[in-house]
């Protein structure tokens, strides 16, 4: 018992002085910069114009080579998820991944921060599916008539989709979500998650211009993050008990366009989001032994 509430404290501190350093709020400016490019909603800042000089050819053919590493990175990567549920996220999957190409073993060595980068790619890779998935949704409703969902209901709808894109990995997830939390990999996995919940927001129809922009999102990454947790610890039949979670959740929250107005409101979420994460910290510390 005293080595919960130990963990439990730990984990809660370190809980509280990420939201306190504003490190999710940094991650959603930099994606709304990003955002804004691609004409995406949000508030408008002005950019100096590009006056830089075109490539040389030597940087042209520089581009070139990197472009042909990058490719080759992706297609071991690709072959290494297989192998994950054998040897986790790390560098012994990735080996099986090149071999599995065509190449040799040592091939991992190409990915010098190790399995995290494995763990992106298959982040991002789920990221970009849920984009497709949503865009061509909504090109059927307009092309057909169809009547949409409230913005809610799409946002739970898909909410659950990527969530649901991270069950064939269930029994590895909690080392992938610990990967991300490190110090070195935390900024790279907050800034995955705000584009998570910005792409999920534009394609439910958010057109914010304002500071409501920002709140929207941070309090839909609390809603995603607590859900994810929960979903490591959740044995029910094909997640049900995951999915009456997120309900309730989202239920909590189901005025998203005034998210802010009350803290109160947001205490829900965050009470579930600390106790979920005390749980993983249980089971991370093998306070608790988890079996499926």
């Amino acid at each position: 018992m005293a080595s919960n509430v130990v963990a439990c404290g730990y984990f809660s501190r370190k809980l509280v002085s990420l939201c306190v350093s504003g490190r999710l709020v940094k991650s959603l400016i930099g994606v709304r910069h990003l955002t804004q490019e691609a004409g995406k909603s949000g508030p408008v800042k002005e950019t100096p114009e590009d006056t830089s000089q075109p490539p040389t050819q030597n940087v042209q053919a520089d581009d070139e080579r990197e472009e042909t590493e990058y490719q080759t990175k992706q297609r071991i990567l690709k072959a290494a998820l297989p192998f994950v549920l054998t040897y986790g996220w790390t560098k012994h999957a990735i080996a099986k991944g090149a071999e599995a190409e065509g190449m040799p073993g040592v091939a991992h060595g190409l990915f010098q921060r190790g399995g995290v980068e494995l763990v992106f790619y298959f982040y991002l890779d789920c990221n970009q599916r849920l984009v497709e998935q949503m865009s061509a949704r909504v090109r059927q409703q307009q092309e057909q008539k169809e009547s949409m969902l409230s913005i809610s209901g799409l946002i739970q709808d898909a909410v659950e989709q990527r969530l649901r894109m991270n069950i064939p990995y269930i029994d590895k997830w909690q080392q992938a979500m610990a990967i991300q939390a490190l110090p070195q990999n935390a900024p790279e996995a907050l800034s995955n998650l705000a584009a998570l919940v910005d792409d999920i927001w534009h394609y439910a129809g958010d057109q914010s211009t304002d500071f409501n922009w920002y709140t929207k999102r941070a309090s839909l990454a609390g809603v995603y993050k607590s859900t994810e947790i929960y979903m490591l610890q959740d044995k029910s039949e094909d997640f049900q008990n995951t999915w009456e979670f997120l309900n309730r959740r989202m239920g909590d929250l189901k005025n998203f366009g005034k998210f802010a107005r009350s803290v109160q409101e947001n205490s829900v979420v965050i009470s579930e989001g600390l106790y979920g994460m005390c749980i993983m910290a249980r089971n991370v510390l093998g306070i608790n032994a988890r079996t499926r």
